[in-house]
């Protein structure tokens, strides 16, 4: 019997020397630092280690909320060897959660919220009691926030107004009103953004001139909600503006975590007429167009006023075979109608008919500028001085002449030139050779001079000379003829000596 008590005391001797060598540690985990809302798992659990000297008997989960003054215990879970698993002290939390006790293998309590609620936000303490000589226990905390997502996309939980909201006009100041759940972890803000032209790819962000209230609680819902209000003064641009709400808690873009928008606003603005260009035509020209544009809504109505008095409809004028009787202002009047009031506006053209000696164009137009006419008082141009378009016409007179002139000159220098070419060129043949003398021509002056005294010795010395040519049978001489070029005289030769009688025959030579 002494020897067991001195086991004992032995024991109890070397479990105070090494008590605080090993002793039970606890480590705590979740799965995140926030809860969300509803149907999303979320999971606390505590591990232990044990020293070798020491016995394990239970672990504590327990809770306190921020209004709550201190913790207060919610489960129990039992050690491995217990033939209990665990003990809720909050029964209302066993339908929405699992508690597990540690085994030898695992010695970790898990808790498992299946269904997060909004009091499930608070701080939790891991409490593990066990005993090592004398009865001890180990805490630590964590704390985890329970996230509720903005329920601004169910139509329930959110609005958006606006005033006017009929009959819009330009220059209408118009408030648009949004409301709505914004959630909570983080509290979401409200954002405008607003489109034009039914183009909802192109986002025009107004939020910085919205202004918002502060969030506020609600319980229910364990959610805040804001209301924030965007004011716009309306312009033509504005027609058919379509303007979005948005919730931004995690996404802060025209979509964000959902929006709430308007149909398509219609804005009323009376025309804005482009101004129409004088013009300066020749007199017969035969097609003159004048269009007039304007930019409404509603859609205006359009007419021309003639300088004659004459009303016509439609945006377009057509004017024919415009005569000198045809010059003067030509107006444009625009008009629409909204909330019972006439808005009108008018443009005017001075058509400027001048003579010409040129022929007239067959068409012209006058097509519609970019700048923007004025408002419903009619100002009418005056009539565009002339003298620069005399000076231009002057020119184009002397340029007419002057190329009509060189015109001229260039065919009578091309008929000249061919009639040079198709002239037929001259022959030229050598100078004619001296011609040698006419002895019988000499022989009949000779003759008529000396006289009949000479007569005899005349004819005696000629006809006794071994020159002389023989006679024909009919009692002519030889005709001698030179057969050189450009010799067309014939030697004429008398019958006889004394002048009379007939004449030789004579042939031409042939050249």
């Amino acid at each position: 019997m002494d020897s067991l008590h001195l086991m004992y005391s032995f024991l109890f001797v070397i479990l105070i020397l090494f008590k605080d060598v090993s002793s039970l540690t606890i480590s705590v985990s979740q799965t995140m630092d926030k809860a969300i809302l509803g149907d999303n798992p979320f999971t606390l659990s505590c591990t232990y280690t044990l020293g070798s000297l020491e016995q394990f008997f239970s672990i504590e989960l327990q809770r306190k909320r921020e209004s709550d003054t201190d913790f207060t215990t919610i489960v129990t879970f039992l050690n491995p060897s217990s033939p209990l698993n665990v003990t809720y002290a909050e029964s209302s939390l066993e339908s929405r959660t699992v508690a597990t006790k540690p085994t030898e293998e695992s010695k970790t309590a898990t808790f498992v919220f299946n269904t997060i609620e909004c009091d499930d936000k608070a701080t939790y303490k891991w409490k593990a009691f066990y005993f090592d000589g004398t009865n001890k226990n180990v805490e630590k905390t964590s704390t985890f926030t329970v996230k509720v997502n903005t329920l601004f996309g169910q139509e329930e939980h959110r609005s958006l107004s606006y005033v006017p909201s009929t009959n819009l006009e330009e220059g209408d100041d118009v408030v648009f009103t949004c409301s709505g759940d914004v959630g909570n972890e983080p509290v979401g803000h409200l954002g405008w953004f607003y489109y034009l032209g039914n183009d909802t790819s192109n986002a025009i962000n107004a939020s910085s001139k919205a202004t918002s209230t502060a969030p506020v609680y609600v319980s229910s819902t364990c959610s805040y909600t804001r209301t924030s209000t965007l004011q716009l003064k309306m312009v033509k641009e504005f027609n058919d503006i379509l303007v979005r709400c948005t919730v931004q808690q995690d996404k802060y873009d025209q979509h964000g975590d959902g929006h709430v928008q308007t149909e398509n606003i219609p804005v009323y603005y009376s025309p804005k007429i482009t101004a129409i260009e004088d013009r300066t035509v020749a007199e017969g020209t035969e097609l003159l167009t004048l269009t007039c544009k304007a930019d409404a809504y509603p859609a205006p109505f359009y007419s021309w006023l003639l300088p004659n008095g004459t009303v016509t409809d439609g945006p377009g004028l057509t004017l024919t075979s415009l005569q000198m009787g045809d010059n003067g202002t030509y107006t444009c009047v625009v008009y629409n109608t909204f909330k019972s009031n006439n808005h009108t506006v008018n443009e005017t053209a001075y058509i400027d008919i001048r003579k010409t000696t040129t022929p007239p164009p067959t068409t012209t137009t006058t097509p519609s500028t970019g700048s923007t006419g004025g408002g419903a008082e009619t100002t009418k141009k005056p009539a565009p001085a002339t003298g620069g378009d005399d000076n231009k016409s002057t020119i184009y007179i002397v340029v007419g002449v002057v190329l009509g002139l060189l015109v001229i000159i260039g065919v009578v220098v091309i008929i000249l030139c061919v009639k040079k070419r198709n002239k037929p060129k001259e022959i030229e043949e050598p100078p004619e050779k001296p011609r040698k003398p006419d002895l019988v021509s000499a022989d009949h002056g000779m003759k008529n001079n000396m006289g009949s005294a000479l007569n005899s010795s005349f004819n005696n010395s000629f006809d006794s000379s071994s020159d002389v040519k023989s006679r024909n049978e009919d009692g002519l001489f030889d005709v001698q003829f030179d057969d050189k070029p450009r010799s067309r005289r014939p030697i004429q030769l008398l019958d006889n000596m004394s002048g009379s009688g007939s004449y030789g025959d004579i042939v031409n030579p042939r050249v």
